[in-house]
């Protein structure tokens, strides 16, 4: 009898574990940023975002990016394009957490050299 507890006890710790270990895997850092999108190409479907809540490292982001006579701090460009929420405009706000793994973005569109957009992107992942 005691058995059968433990090895259902030992069962759902090592489900939960997995669920875990798996979340941690996808995610850069269990942080949530707020950015403002600041620039759309809508032909290319390009997002260029500055973040404007969290404290992300500088190395991911383009310390100064210039657009439309301003310079902007933690600007970034979204990698995963195809993916992102198109339903957000320009000037408006959205919390995302950085996607460890990289999307293959392999389309025409996705392959456009777009110029005056931030020199530094990221996949992300837009949440509720």
């Amino acid at each position: 009898m005691y058995y059968k507890a433990f090895v259902a006890s030992l069962l759902l710790l090592v489900t939960l574990c997995a669920f875990r270990c798996d979340k941690d895997r996808d995610y850069i850092g269990d942080d949530i940023y707020t950015a403002e999108i600041k620039s759309i190409n809508s032909c290319a479907r390009y997002y260029a975002c500055v973040i404007t809540n969290g404290d992300i490292d500088p190395d991911l982001v383009d310390n100064s990016w210039k657009h439309d006579g301003n310079t902007y701090q933690k600007a970034f460009m979204v990698r995963n394009n195809c993916d992102f929420t198109s339903g957000i405009r320009e000037g408006e706000s959205f919390r995302f957490r950085i996607v460890k793994k990289p999307v293959k973005n392999d389309c025409i569109i996705c392959n456009i050299a777009i110029t005056g957009t931030p020199s530094k992107s990221l996949n992300i992942e837009v949440e509720p």
